[in-house]
């Protein structure tokens, strides 16, 4: 459960505009993965919406294995 709470917290630590690449949940369906975008929208719990190829993205804090 810590390296989760890790992850959120790294996760909250980004800015609108960060280019990141994430590794998603693979039973979210999303594909390539993991995938590389730009921050657009983040909340305080370390969701997230995720401008990549193939479109903008919403991606929860728990769906993000790295």
């Amino acid at each position: 459960m810590a390296i989760f709470e890790s992850l959120v917290n790294a996760l909250k630590a980004l800015a609108v505009g960060d280019q990141v690449r994430i590794t998603l949940r693979p039973e979210t369906g999303h594909f390539p993965n993991p995938m590389n975008g730009e921050i657009t929208e983040k909340d305080d719990n370390g969701n997230l919406s995720l401008k990549s190829e193939q479109g903008v993205i919403q991606v929860s804090a728990g769906d993000v294995l790295s």
